[in-house]
């Protein structure tokens, strides 16, 4: 693969991966290794998918994720009694995706929701723009549970988008 197509792929995905990362993981620092450590696996993978490289980088990371978590169970456990991650206004990824106050407001509920999987989900749905048999395989369910956790997530965070103060 030459540096000018690496750049490109990375330039296209790397927005919407780091925010992926940060929605399962919530710490900017792990987000990055893991959207870096991604992209790396991409790189040196000779054969890469055709027209499904977007979910395949997901995957990966996914997957790097669940890694991640299983080595580290105690890190993690602590780091759930922390309060999540919020977006800034500054320089980093989500603070430059998300310059109005309403987007940045939502993508913070989206943070908070639980369960993980309803947090994961809507992203992938929404942000990561994949479809529902994309996200099937993504998180291993059936298309038909898949459905329904997307309208379970759908309808918890309207729940608490109308217990904020704030209009949506």
């Amino acid at each position: 693969m030459n540096s000018d197509a690496m750049n490109n792929l990375y330039q296209e995905h790397h927005n919407e991966l780091y925010l992926y990362a940060l929605s399962l993981c919530q710490r900017e620092d792990m987000a990055k290794d893991l959207v870096n450590e991604s992209f790396y696996k991409a790189f040196i993978t000779s054969n890469l998918p055709t027209g499904t490289f977007k979910y395949w980088l997901f995957r990966v990371l996914k997957n790097l994720f669940l890694d991640a978590k299983r080595k580290n169970r105690e890190v993690f456990k602590e780091d759930m009694d922390l309060k999540p991650v919020t977006v800034n206004e500054g320089g980093s990824p989500p603070g430059s995706l998300f310059l109005k106050e309403r987007n940045r407001r939502l993508y913070e509920h989206l943070l908070r929701l639980e369960p993980e999987r309803y947090r994961e989900i809507l992203y992938l749905y929404y942000y990561g723009e994949l479809s529902v048999k994309e996200i099937s395989k993504t998180i291993q369910e059936s298309e038909t549970h898949t459905k329904t956790l997307l309208y379970r997530a759908r309808k918890k965070l309207g729940k608490n988008l109308k217990e904020d103060p704030y209009e949506f």
